[in-house]
C-alpha cells in the first residue's frame, strides 16, 4: 500500500502478506466537516454612506474535526529500517501530549536476525480540529464597476494541531511530537471588477 508520508506502509515480507496487514497511514476513522454561509441581515434598511459600509456583509466558514492518522513503529537495524518489537503494555501514555505520545516501554528494536513483531499502523496520532472563516463585502460603484473586500482567517482560534509522533524506537526523540500544524493566518484582499 501507499501512505501519506506519515508512516511506513511498505510490506516487509512479500511471502507473508498477513504480516503486512494493518491500518494504513491515510485511514481516518472519523471525519466531520461542515461549511456555512450567511448573509448578515443587519443595516439592510440603512441609507447613505452608513448603509453602503455596514450593510451587505457575508460570512462563511469551514469547520473540520478528524481523528488522528495511524503510524507504524519502526527501528533502525544493521540491515535497514524494520518494524519494532511490541514488548507489551499500553501503546499510548496515560496522558499523551507533545512531550510523550507513545509509551517507550511498549516497544523495542527488533534484532537484525528477524522482523519485528509489531503490526502495521499500530499507533494513532493526535486528532485535528480547524476553524476557517471568511468575511466579504461587495461595494458597487456603478453597473460596471465594483470593489470586493475579503478577509480570511485560517485556524481562526489558533488551536495547536500536533503532527505525528516520532516512531523510530532507536532515536532519542521516540514517542515525542516535535511539529505542529500552521498557526492562525489572516489575509485581506481587494478585487476590482470592471
Amino acid at each position: 500500500t501507499s501512505g501519506n508520508g506519515d508512516g511506513v506502509d511498505v510490506g516487509e515480507d512479500p511471502l507473508n502478506r498477513h504480516s503486512n496487514y494493518g491500518v494504513a497511514s491515510f485511514d481516518r476513522r472519523h471525519i466531520f466537516v461542515t461549511t456555512y454561509d450567511y448573509h448578515l441581515p443587519f443595516f439592510s434598511k440603512l441609507e447613505g454612506i452608513g448603509g453602503a459600509i455596514l450593510s451587505g456583509w457575508e460570512i462563511s466558514g469551514i469547520t473540520r474535526y478528524q481523528s488522528g492518522a495511524y503510524f507504524t513503529v519502526t527501528g533502525n537495524t544493521a540491515i535497514g529500517t524494520r518494524r519494532a518489537d511490541y514488548l507489551g503494555g499500553p501503546v499510548l501514555l496515560a496522558d499523551p501530549g507533545p512531550n510523550g505520545w507513545i509509551n517507550p516501554a511498549a516497544f523495542g528494536a527488533a534484532p537484525a536476525t528477524r522482523r519485528g513483531n509489531s503490526g502495521v499502523g499500530n499507533v494513532q496520532g493526535p486528532n485535528l480540529q480547524t476553524w476557517d472563516f471568511s468575511m466579504r463585502k461587495q461595494f458597487r460603484f456603478s453597473e460596471r464597476f465594483s470593489l470586493r473586500f475579503q478577509a480570511d482567517m485560517f485556524n481562526a482560534f489558533n488551536r495547536v494541531n500536533f503532527r505525528g509522533p516520532a516512531t523510530v524506537v532507536t532515536t532519542a526523540g521516540f514517542g515525542t511530537i516535535g511539529t505542529t500544524g500552521p498557526a492562525r493566518n489572516i489575509q485581506f484582499g481587494l478585487k476590482l471588477n470592471f
